[in-house]
C-alpha cells in the first residue's frame, strides 16, 4: 500500500491512525502506571481490561479503515 509512490492515504485513514496512536500512547502510560503499582500491590483485572479495551478498539478501527483503502 504505502510502497506505491502514487498512493495517497485517505483523510479518514490518516485521522484513524493519528487518533489510534494517541490512544495507544495513553494505553502505554496506563501500563507503566500498572507496572509501578504491581511492585507494591495487586493489579485488578478491570485495570488490565481497560488497557486491553483501548488496544482492541484501536486494532478494530485500523482494520476497518485499512480495509476501505
Amino acid at each position: 500500500m504505502a510502497a506505491n509512490e502514487e498512493y495517497t492515504p485517505s483523510k479518514e485513514l490518516v485521522n484513524v491512525v493519528v487518533h489510534s496512536s494517541e490512544k495507544l500512547e495513553g494505553a502505554a502510560s496506563l501500563l507503566k502506571i500498572l507496572e509501578d503499582k504491581a511492585s507494591n500491590e495487586q493489579i485488578a483485572p478491570a485495570e488490565l481490561a481497560a488497557v486491553q479495551c483501548i488496544v482492541e478498539t484501536c486494532a478494530s478501527d485500523l482494520d476497518v479503515v485499512s480495509g476501505q483503502s
